[in-house]
């Protein structure tokens, strides 16, 4: 959901130097922002010498006169890790390709939330997205499931980081709590669940083995669901489970397979 603004002086470059600075901006949010390939809303604005104003070496570095502002309005979440790959991407390969000076590649993150969003047709998508839109009809687990085999075929590929998850606390505690619905929408799964360290299905490893060593397998569904949408095979959690028994206990390992068997039912 990126939004890339570019403004430079006119006539430091030319059309196809731009659409080498347009690949070059989408592959590197690709790589470090984990944003979708068709997620392409990019601007550029070439402006007059006389309304283009910049301090030649703020901060220790040298700018010429084609410096090339990349503003990228994005959903807030990413790591300082994440932001620093990118600049760094952008810096070097822009050097190379467009050409340009590393010096002249100046980059801001504008970070927002899903209602700051519209992408037609005066709806909040991301919005709608965000809080479980009905109308977007997900695969059922049971065909989601199928075909997850041993080996190399159980394996899915990893989800961008920034696809939406839909918490349930919204809807389970929505009318009793809403801060509790707030921490959990922003700081669980809009900030803990986005840090770059882990990717998604790591994370999905790592909390439904928790609740299952804990006992705790009422949220198991909810996990379990999103364990596979993470890229997780039922084998892979069904193994997990195994492995849980000899370290957390028999009755626990059967009690999180039994969620399993309810789950595909």
């Amino acid at each position: 959901m990126p939004f890339i603004r570019v403004s430079y002086m006119e006539q430091q470059y030319e059309a196809g130097q731009l659409a080498v600075m347009r690949d070059t901006i989408t592959s590197a949010l690709i790589q470090h922002f984990n944003v979708p390939e068709d997620d392409l809303f990019q601007v550029f604005h070439a402006h007059k010498r006389e309304e283009f104003f910049f301090d030649k070496q703020y901060l220790g570095v040298k700018r010429s006169d084609g410096l090339v502002y990349i503003q990228i309005t994005c959903k807030s979440g990413r790591t300082i890790e994440q932001k620093k790959g990118l600049y760094g991407m952008l810096a070097k390969e822009l050097a190379v390709a467009a050409p340009m000076r590393e010096e002249d590649v100046f980059v801001v993150v504008v970070e927002t939330e899903f209602e700051d969003w519209s992408f037609g047709r005066g709806e909040a998508q991301m919005l709608q997205m965000a809080a479980g839109d009905k109308t977007r009809q997900p695969e059922p687990i049971a065909e989601r499931a199928a075909g997850l085999s041993a080996g190399a075929e159980a394996f899915q590929a990893e989800p961008p980081m920034n696809q939406v998850i839909t918490s349930s606390a919204r809807e389970a505690y929505g009318a009793i709590a809403p801060t509790f619905v707030r921490y959990s929408e922003d700081v669980l799964f809009g900030d803990v669940w986005r840090r770059g360290q882990l990717s998604l299905r790591d994370r999905s490893l790592i909390t439904v083995a928790a609740l299952a060593a804990s006992g705790m397998t009422e949220q198991l569904p909810y996990h379990l669901r999103l364990a596979i949408d993470n890229g997780l095979s039922v084998e892979e959690l069904t193994e997990t489970f195994t492995h849980l028994a000899f370290y957390a206990g028999w009755p626990r390992a059967a009690s999180a397979l039994n969620v399993v068997k309810e789950v595909l039912a």
